[in-house]
């Protein structure tokens, strides 16, 4: 109940598992918010991970994110629960699987549903089938939210009939980075990729274009199955005792001081937090043209946009930086401005709360 004695408006955030990564991250981000704007929220996974878990998150079974993709009917039976305790008023799907756990579980139309789409659709649709799946799943939402336009724009040529109820939501990065130091811009070139080591973050890619510039140094932050072949791709490189990998962690501050940029070379994305919170560390970026990432990066201003999966124009980009060092403490103020003018956490928050509340109105 608010002060007036009225009932608050129920949100139940729905995310695939606890462990801390990008949208399970914002899931935690739009519960705090939300709740400070008047609404009663609990955020949910379907499965669980010991290691990392997110606190906010409750995870609703123990099994695997991996069996997820089957589904699980231990998940599905433990969210319908979850909707007949909660009673929300709106259940958020937030990427993932969860979609079709939400619409399986929502068997009345008590709820109204939103679908967040965090990634390009098209890239993850291999098969007719699939499509077709996707589209089932899609007409049966009350509002769609795209992070990025160019995950919208894919969400709508799949879907058409999405037009009218599809809205872009960026995400956003907390107020704590913005007081992040950013390092000196002397000595050997500091490259950071934050992501997970997993082939459609495309890691190998920003091994190789470091590997290029004399003496630069890349640190891996995040964890994943292409660990093992990425040490062996430094050794066959002979860049073992430039490269470092730092595992997940729970706070990417430190490594983000340490960069003088940050790369990332994923082979499809929504809107890539990682340019978010570097940018906001005044901390340029190099960057491949997928998803929302020319909605982050302005070219040549805040960083450089290179070629999809392509080593020639991503190493000219890290050469350029790593040559005018000047050019790229100045990037890294314009990208730190940029990002806190258009993607702070309460314009996040605000605009979220403003597609959600005449959902309950």
């Amino acid at each position: 109940m608010d002060e007036s004695g009225s009932r608050l408006p129920r949100l139940l955030i729905v995310v695939s598992t606890n462990q801390r990564r990008g949208a399970e991250v914002f899931a935690e981000h739009l519960r705090n918010g939300l709740e400070r704007r008047g609404w009663a929220v609990e955020a949910v996974s379907l499965s669980s991970v010991s290691d990392r878990a997110i606190a906010g998150v409750e995870p609703l079974t123990t099994v695997a994110p991996s069996t997820l993709g089957a589904l699980s009917s231990s998940a599905l039976a433990a969210l319908r629960r979850k909707i007949r305790a909660f009673t929300p008023d709106v259940i958020l799907a937030n990427g993932g699987s969860t979609l079709r756990y939400s619409v399986l579980a929502r068997r009345r139309r008590g709820s109204r549903l939103v679908y967040v789409g965090i990634g390009e659709s098209l890239y993850w649709i291999r098969s007719n089938r699939s499509r077709q799946a996707m589209r089932f799943l899609l007409r049966r939402t009350d509002r769609v939210l795209a992070v990025s336009q160019r995950s919208l724009d894919q969400m709508v040529e799949l879907e058409p009939s999405l037009q009218d109820r599809i809205y872009l939501a960026h995400t956003g990065v907390p107020d704590v980075l913005f007081d992040l130091d950013p390092s000196s811009p002397e000595g050997p070139l500091r490259i950071v990729m934050v992501g997970s080591l997993s082939a459609e973050k495309n890691p190998a890619l920003a091994l190789r274009a470091a590997a290029l510039i004399p003496e630069a140094l890349i640190r891996f932050v995040g964890s994943g199955p292409l660990h093992q072949d990425l040490l062996e791709e430094a050794v066959r490189l002979d860049v073992s005792d430039r490269v470092e990998f730092v595992g997940s962690v729970d706070d990417v501050g430190p490594h983000l001081e340490w960069a003088h940029v940050l790369v990332l070379t994923s082979k499809t994305e929504g809107l890539p937090g990682a340019l978010l919170e570097a940018g906001a560390a005044s901390l340029p970026c190099v960057a491949v043209d997928v998803g929302g990432v020319r909605e982050i990066v302005v070219d040549g201003e805040t960083g450089f946009v290179t070629l999809p999966d392509d080593l020639d124009s991503l190493s000219a980009a890290l050469t350029a930086i790593n040559d005018d060092r000047s050019r790229l403490q100045q990037m890294g103020v314009a990208a730190r401005r940029r990002i806190r003018a258009n993607f702070s956490i309460d314009t996040a928050m605000d605009n979220y709360a403003e597609l959600l509340r005449d959902l309950v109105e």
